[in-house]
């Protein structure tokens, strides 16, 4: 038997789609995330949209979003508090993996997110339990934190550099977890103090639990290290303008089902 339309031909065409409405309002709204757009024009419209002083940031702010949980089992201890708040909670993260750590603290920046992660994990062992253990209870509380997800932008596509590194990532809060990407993450056997196959593991549980369709390309290569970081401001970034409260949706779900819950 052989498949010819090719691996996940559902979620490629439904992208497709999505990608097209989006571009069309980012073309409305003068918040086109095309690079190329002038830099000026763009920043200017994401900030009256999205910024600070907008209708959407306060809206979101009154919508009081938070998680909180504890986890512990025989090989992690772990204790997240979340806030969809414009990070004015801070950010401390401590899991025992200093680039857990700043992968986590690089994506909540970029996601204006106030997060605390305390981690006591078995890293005597080795660091799969702590990286899985953390991004599944991060990505827990993201979603607990997003609620039904009604009157949210819900899908955006974001990019970051680090160095040479560079990297885009397109999210969907689609309550249909999946993800998919073309990190070159093999050339080396540690991101850091983490195995580079933790990155994965990483990516899997917090898009997983996060209950989230993301794509992760690589479009220009770099050190392990700066590809790792790179994913994590590109994901916040994503994150940030996706859980970003749309007014014109007057609290009505981004979906001609009505709901994500079905």
């Amino acid at each position: 038997l052989k498949k010819v339309r090719g691996d996940n031909g559902h979620h490629i065409v439904e992208s497709a789609f999505k990608a097209f409405s989006r571009a069309l309002r980012n073309l409305i709204d003068g918040t086109n995330t095309d690079t190329d757009t002038d830099h000026h024009t763009h920043a200017a419209s994401m900030e009256h949209m999205w910024g600070t002083q907008s209708q959407s940031y306060n809206e979101g702010r009154a919508l009081h979003r938070t998680a909180k949980s504890s986890r512990s089992t025989k090989e992690t201890t772990i204790d997240v508090t979340l806030h969809l708040d414009g990070g004015s909670n801070g950010i401390s993260i401590d899991t025992g993996i200093t680039t857990l750590d700043n992968f986590y603290h690089s994506l909540a920046t970029e996601s204006q997110i106030s997060l605390v992660v305390e981690c006591n994990g078995d890293t005597w062992v080795d660091d799969h339990h702590t990286s899985e253990d953390v991004s599944i209870a991060i990505g827990k509380n993201l979603n607990i934190a997003l609620g039904t997800k009604a009157g949210l932008n819900r899908m955006w596509c974001a990019s970051a550099q680090v160095h040479d590194a560079v990297v885009e990532v397109t999210m969907d809060l689609s309550n249909r977890p999946c993800l998919t990407h073309d990190l070159s993450l093999h050339r080396d056997e540690y991101v850091g103090d983490m195995s580079v196959e933790m990155l994965d593991h990483v990516l899997d549980s917090l898009v997983m639990n996060g209950q989230m369709t993301v794509h992760i390309v690589e479009k220009k290569g770099g050190k392990v290290e700066d590809l790792a970081m790179a994913t994590a401001m590109a994901f916040g970034r994503a994150l940030r303008l996706c859980a970003a409260v749309d007014p014109r949706r007057a609290g009505k779900t981004a979906s001609s089902k009505g709901t994500l819950s079905a």
